[in-house]
This record gives C-alpha cells, structure tokens and sequence, in this order.
C-alpha cells in the first residue's frame, strides 16, 4: 500500500506545482500586453510626426508675418513656439506670428492651405488639425496665447500642472479669429471716414478762409 501511495503523492505535488504556476504566466502575459499597448501609442505619436510636410521651412531673423507683418520669431525663441506657417497651393510658404493670423489668411486670400504649428514639447511642426490645443496664460506675439501638443498625454499633463490651462477646439478659435478679423476692419473703416470727414472740414475751412480775402 505505502508504494501505491508514493506515486499519488507525487502526481498531487506536480499538479500543485503547474496550478501555482498558472498565474505566473497570465501576469506575464498581461505586462507585454501593456508594453505592446505603450509602444503603439508611442508609434501613433511618431506616425503623425512623420507626415509633416518635407517642403516646410523655419523664419529667419528677418522674417514677418504675412498677416500683421509683426516679427515672426525663430525655433529657438521663447516665442518661437506660437510660430505658424503655411503651404500655400501653389507651393509657396507664409510665416504668422501667431494662429489668429495663420487662420485669418485664409479668408483674407481666399486661400484653401497647409496650416502648420509648433509642437511644444519638440518645438517640431505638425498639422494643426493634428494636435491637441491648450489654452494658456502664455504672452504669445498676438495674445491669443494657445500652445500646441503632438501627444494628447503631453498636454494632460501641462494641464494637471497649470490649472488655469485647457483644451480649446480648433473651430472655436477660427471663429475667435474671424470674430476679431471682422472688429479690427470695422474699426479701421471708422478711422478712415474720421479721416475723411476731417480733411473734407479742413478743405471747407480753408475755403471759407480763401473768400474772405
């Protein structure tokens, strides 16, 4: 009996064994699921790096704004970050200093373009319909002070440390801009019939001046 009981002993103790074994091998499973997870976030991010137009180029010290024709600051200015350009259909480049004038361009020129902003993190360019748009306290060149992020992550994380920061859609500052484009003409145009009336005075004046000689 005691060596019919010797090989059941044995048959429980391996049995035991692969039992305890089991979670082991699920707990693996579960962090290279997870690894694999975190790579293709990463991958997505490099993806949508990576289809940044080869024809785009960086100011110079001299460069302006197509828009306000204000300096538009280099890659390596504290201000270069709120930096914009554009492909134009044709193939040409427009610099901005800021995206209200980026966006404005395009009512302005009845023009239909590539619209690029900086990355803040790499300071890189990328497609502003690609990246996630933080509002900040920023000073940018034009105050509209929005910061720009490849990785959404990224940009949840400037908002958990800056807690007056937050995500702003796209179209809502196309209509900010368009919204501020429109007062900025209205006041111009109320300057330039100021004018007018105040030189047409100034004519009457020096007419009536005239016949009285």
């Amino acid at each position: 009996m005691k060596k019919l009981w010797l090989p059941a002993l044995i048959v429980l103790f391996v049995l035991a064994a692969c039992t305890s074994e089991k979670p082991q091998v699920k707990e693996k499973e579960s962090e290279q699921g997870a690894t694999e997870i975190e790579t293709k976030v990463m991958d997505d991010s490099v993806q949508v790096a990576s289809l940044v137009d080869s024809r785009l180029q960086e100011p110079k010290e001299d460069t302006v704004c197509e828009m306000c024709n204000m300096k538009v600051y280099m890659k390596d200015h504290e201000m270069g970050v709120f930096s914009g350009q554009a492909i134009k259909e044709d193939g040409t480049i427009a610099f901005y200093d800021d995206i209200g004038c980026l966006l404005n361009a395009e009512v302005a020129n009845e023009e239909n373009n590539a619209k690029f902003v900086r990355d803040f993190v790499t300071k890189e360019w990328a497609k502003v319909e690609d990246v996630t748009i933080v509002k900040t306290e920023l000073k940018s060149p034009m105050n509209w002070g929005y910061i720009y992020f490849v990785n959404k992550a990224e940009a949840d994380t400037y908002i958990q440390e800056n807690s007056n920061a937050y995500m702003e859609k796209l179209q809502k500052i196309k209509d900010d801009a368009l919204e501020r484009r429109k007062k900025m003409m209205e006041k111009k145009a109320e300057g330039e019939n100021g004018d007018s009336s105040s030189m047409h005075s100034s004519d009457m004046n020096h007419g009536q001046e005239g016949h009285g000689h």
